[in-house]
């Protein structure tokens, strides 16, 4: 099922969103006919959402990670943890970083984290120290994780990161290219920062601010503070105009050149099918 129907066919309801941290949450407005996904009370605000190799999504959250069924329900995948990072890979391995839940005895905090069985169970990566990794990112055969101190570890699979970088200062988001996993962008609190050799370097890539989304090769998108949405086909180095989901943005997930999907932080859920140019 594309993504575009999952999330427009499934029951209306609210999803409280906010990637900046366990410090900031959304509260919902009464104004919430157009969001389509129904989290439970516990899980409180959301850090992260991936795609699927079935077409769908998790939703990475204060209280566990979730996933809708074919109804719209959400039902809670494995233990409850604090989600700060989430990425997947294409094969379905999911990547989380964070902290235990209260009834835990794990180390504070978790880590980097596998789970091969769609977040049921979970096993730390002992290649990588055990941090708290807010930004995590898969594309091009490459695996990155960005520690708190801001330390880049990259690999081509899970089990072999390494130390290759610094991220640049006041990083807030990461998207890879899809097939050169050594390209790689990052949006900052102060513009765009394109690194060429895997994150060892980076060089300035423009002055934009935003939420960053990386489809394919020659579908780069970001969605500013605004929320206005452009699109980039040489990875980075210039942008196009599309539509506007006219609200400051909390998440962007580009699951092709044409399916986005955008939460905002009134909670409410936009989709578009036409590379981001409209949006209901």
């Amino acid at each position: 099922m594309p993504l575009r129907a999952l999330i427009v066919g499934a029951s209306t309801a609210v999803l409280a969103v906010g990637l900046a941290g366990c410090g900031s949450s959304s509260t919902p407005s009464s104004d919430t006919a157009g969001a389509s996904l129904t989290l439970p009370p516990e899980a409180g605000h959301v850090h992260g959402i991936a795609p699927t190799p079935s077409d769908g999504i998790v939703i990475g959250t204060h209280g566990g990670l979730y996933a809708p069924g074919a109804d719209g329900a959400m039902a809670r995948l494995g233990e409850v943890a604090d989600y700060m990072g989430l990425a997947s890979l294409p094969s379905g391995t999911l990547l989380s970083s964070g902290h235990p839940g209260p009834e835990s005895d794990e180390p504070d905090p978790l880590g980097l984290r596998r789970s091969d069985d769609g977040g049921a169970t979970w096993t730390r990566i002992e290649s990588v120290p055990r941090d708290d990794y807010h930004v995590i990112e898969a594309g091009g055969s490459r695996v990155y994780a960005v520690g708190s101190d801001g330390a880049i570890y990259a690999g081509g699979t899970p089990t072999t990161l390494a130390k290759v970088g610094q991220a640049p200062e006041g990083i807030i988001d990461m998207a890879v290219n899809p097939t050169r996993g050594n390209v790689v962008v990052a949006a900052t609190q102060s513009g765009m920062r394109r690194s060429i050799d895997g994150g060892r370097t980076w060089a300035a890539a423009g002055d934009r601010i935003g939420l960053v989304s990386w489809a394919r090769p020659g579908a780069l998108f970001i969605v500013d503070a605004n929320g206005d949405v452009a699109m980039s086909a040489d990875d980075g180095a210039s942008w196009s105009a599309r539509g506007s989901i006219d609200a400051p943005p909390a998440a962007l997930l580009a699951t092709s050149a044409r399916e986005l999907v955008a939460a905002d932080h009134e909670a409410r859920i936009h989709t578009s099918d036409d590379g981001g140019r409209t949006w209901s």
